[in-house]
């Protein structure tokens, strides 16, 4: 007696189940080369900058406790600029490789093509669009503003809060110098102080030398005013014009540094926030208004144009595009800022304003659609978003007539 045992074979896939198989590996294959892109495009500008500050903290303009913080901040302003150009990379890098390698063909044969493949990215695009508008309209503002507020502190500090032995500071906002040769760690005193200070503009070639075996720093808490205070030295005052000069020993002096808390300076243009733009009808604030919204508009731009041009051929390799792709962000990018600098000084009307820009790169799309999927398709897609204004009537022939004919 034979027994039939029935095969079991898998299941067929349908359309869908494959089109959200392929969407998961786009978005891996992309998440993984945006990742490696931004890492690469952070290490890059944070070490530049990072020496920028440790040379800064050398000489004695910025404390090396704020140097992570202030770095920090700096990354997070930069990410406006650096995630839609790390996007852009990370689709040419992998449809690139895609192509290369006949998978983009692969999914063609099996009905997936690239108006599906640009869907699926389309909605990366619009998940970094929105991160990117945070980014560009709240945060990097903000992180702007809290540089400018470290470096006010810091340079407050620089004239008061840490000494460097050995080293010559310049106090008073560059008329006097402070030299203290060395500091004791476990009174924090200053032994064998120097300070020279300059005197006001109306009085030529005044000037003041002290010079103490010890000194140390004060704070009046009630006023904000910083003093050096030295002991048991001696002062050398050079008269103004030249009429002579006076020798003085104190058993305690002190010197005002700073009179008062410094203050963090003029708000910048880009540390202002959003909704303080908004009502400015400024040529410079409405430049910064169209500037952050250019930055999320752009990254989906930007996505859309680096499906089309990576489009390769087997022979051409995984980077056989990527010359005319960079070439198109530079001039697409660089057209955004010289367009931005044109508002700010009105050479370009605000009501043109940026959005012309983004015009010129629509029909960059368009014409790069039309070349790759026909411009009878592009044509026949467009219709889908036009209802037409009356049903058309259908014309039955009479029986009768045809069978007289």
């Amino acid at each position: 007696m034979f027994v039939f045992r029935q095969s079991q074979r898998r299941p067929k896939l349908g359309l869908k189940k494959r089109i959200v198989i392929i969407d998961r590996y786009l978005f891996k294959e992309i998440t993984i080369s945006f990742v490696s892109v931004v890492t690469v495009l952070l290490l890059i500008f944070s070490s530049k900058h990072f020496v920028r500050y440790m040379s800064d903290a050398a000489a004695g303009e910025l404390p090396t406790s704020m140097i992570f913080q202030i770095l920090s901040l700096f990354i997070v302003s930069y990410l406006v600029l650096i995630v839609p150009f790390a996007i852009y990379l990370a689709v040419i890098i992998t449809l690139g490789r895609l192509y290369k390698d006949n998978e983009i063909t692969a999914a063609e044969a099996c009905g997936i093509g690239l108006p599906r493949i640009i869907k699926s990215i389309l909605y990366l695009s619009l998940f970094l669009s929105f991160f990117v508008g945070i980014l560009s309209l709240w945060v990097a503002p903000w992180s702007e503003a809290e540089q400018r507020n470290i470096r006010a502190e810091a340079r407050a500090q620089s004239e008061f809060g840490f000494i460097a032995p050995g080293r010559f500071h310049e106090i008073r906002g560059g008329r006097g110098v402070f030299y203290v040769e060395d500091i004791a760690e476990d009174t924090n005193k200053m032994n064998k102080v120097f300070v020279y200070l300059k005197g006001d503009t109306s009085e030529k070639g005044k000037a003041d030398v002290f010079s103490s075996l010890t000194g140390y720093l004060s704070l009046d808490e009630k006023t904000g005013s910083r003093f050096i205070v030295l002991e048991n030295g001696h002062r050398f005052e050079v008269l103004a014009n030249a009429k002579g000069y006076r020798l003085h020993e104190y058993e305690k002096s002190g010197i005002q540094v700073v009179s008062a808390a410094v203050s963090a300076g003029k708000v910048q243009i880009i540390e202002r926030t959003t909704a303080s733009l908004i009502g400015d009808n400024s040529a410079a604030a409405q430049a910064e208004l169209q500037w952050r919204i250019a930055m999320p508009i752009s990254c989906v731009l930007l996505i859309i144009m680096a499906v089309l041009l990576s489009k390769t051929n087997p022979r051409q390799g995984r980077f056989g595009k990527l010359f005319v792709a960079l070439l198109a962000y530079i001039a697409y990018v660089y057209t955004l800022m010289l367009t931005r600098s044109g508002l700010k000084n009105g050479d370009v009307p605000l009501a043109l304003g940026m959005w012309w820009v983004h015009a010129l790169a629509i029909i960059f799309i368009i014409i790069l659609l039309g070349n790759q999927l026909g411009w009878r398709w592009l044509y026949s897609q467009s219709l889908l978003f036009i209802k037409p204004p009356f049903k058309k009537m259908s014309v039955k022939k009479n029986k009768s007539i045809e069978d007289m004919s």
